[in-house]
């Protein structure tokens, strides 16, 4: 006995959007003096279709239905491992990279440990997709003390000797404890660049393992392929000094960087706003080192009741220490000596003894001084200018 209130569905288990469910009776009253092409164009629906059930003489039941066209019974199950599943890609983030998760062992685990009852060929494209998501945008929320630091450049307007100045914040924070270290410079050339490390991790009291860096010509000559650089000398020597691996972020990829890009902007709208006014860069700094350390005491660490200054005590146990003998964090230049006992840098001419007349001589560049140096032997030291053409000499 055939069953007329029956439901064929159309498509994946869905009702047909204009004609709703089409019933066996349907079919059978539509033989009639038509074949099977011009019930399926009269009932809108495949002549496959109109085919298939006529064949069967029965009805489809609800559990044939679901099982040819429902995938809720899966999809249900897919839903509810897929936040296990996104849990231990984000765990293997931070986790040695040859002791991971594969798809095959996440399989294995969801069948042991939750009971699924799905295919591993499902769970192994949707491992494929949740990876390369998290490739791209994910940065783990949670590091291990002492292990990475990040830094970038910022940008800031104070009031300078009564004049606006626009200054340049090197900008370091440590990624676990969240603690931070601000210095401001007149430029971003890599003397500047490179005396910030020394003065940020005499302040942070020690260096974590590796440093987050974006593709900055002081630091790097050239990209190449994936995240392999080749570096300047200056920044090679720097790490060997220091003991950090310097990584890389992907070229337009500030996503990888954004806690430290996002310090930038928290730096400059509460440690300078209104314009604060100082008489030399020296003050300025030393109101940003105080500022850094009442902030530190202040803001709490994200999901957790300790604040940064409680968090950055415990990280220093496992930084490395600093060496005995600080970093020349300057910019080595030849210059020739001319007849009138002088060097030439950066269009300010310095003096050294008439002795050294037409011999190469080097020029350390420092933030704040310019010593001149010759057979292994310092010979002259100047303060640096950042005025244009200007004369100085020995006193």
């Amino acid at each position: 006995m055939i069953d007329s209130d029956a439901t064929i569905y159309i498509g994946s288990g869905k009702k047909d959007d204009q004609h709703g469910s089409i019933s066996y009776y349907q079919i059978f009253e539509g033989l009639e003096g038509l074949s099977q092409r011009q019930i399926a164009k009269k009932l809108n629906i495949s002549r496959n279709t109109v085919s298939k059930y006529l064949k069967q003489c029965e009805a489809p039941t609800t559990i044939h239905r679901k099982k040819v066209y429902g995938t809720k019974e899966y999809s249900d199950e897919k839903k509810r491992v897929l936040p296990i599943i996104d849990q231990w890609l984000e765990d293997d983030l931070k986790r040695w990279g040859k002791q991971k998760h594969t798809a095959a062992r996440i399989y294995q685990r969801l069948k042991d440990e939750y009971d699924f009852k799905g295919s591993e060929s499902n769970i192994r494209k949707i491992v494929a997709k949740r990876k390369k998501k998290l490739q791209e945008v994910f940065i783990p929320l949670e590091f291990q003390f002492g292990h990475q630091f990040q830094f970038d450049w910022g940008e800031a307007d104070i009031i300078l000797q009564g004049q606006t100045q626009r200054v340049y914040l090197f900008c370091l924070q440590f990624s676990a404890s969240r603690m931070r270290f601000v210095r401001a410079y007149l430029h971003e050339k890599q003397e500047a660049f490179l005396d910030g490390f020394v003065h940020g991790f005499k302040f942070l009291g020690g260096v974590p393992t590796e440093g987050l860096f974006d593709n900055l010509k002081t630091a790097v000559r050239k990209i190449l392929q994936g995240r392999d650089r080749l570096e300047q000398e200056s920044f090679i020597a720097l790490q060997a000094h220091y003991l950090f691996k310097a990584e890389f972020a992907n070229p337009r990829s500030g996503n990888e960087k954004g806690r430290v890009e996002g310090t930038v902007g928290y730096i400059r709208r509460n440690a300078f706003v209104p314009y604060p006014e100082f008489q030399s860069i020296e003050e300025l700094n030393e109101y940003l080192k105080e500022w850094c350390l009442e902030d530190a005491k202040n803001k709490k660490v994200p999901h957790s009741n300790s604040t940064v200054a409680e968090m950055w005590e415990k990280e220093k146990v496992y930084l490395h220490p600093l060496p005995e003998n600080q970093f020349e964090a300057c910019k080595l230049v030849s210059c020739q000596v001319n007849k009138t006992s002088l060097i030439t840098v950066e269009t300010n001419q310095y003096s050294v003894p008439c002795n050294f007349v037409g011999q190469a001589v080097w020029a350390k560049i420092f933030v704040d001084r310019v010593i001149v140096v010759a057979q292994n032997q310092v010979i002259a030291e100047h303060p640096r200018s950042y005025e244009t053409n200007q004369l100085y000499t020995v006193k």
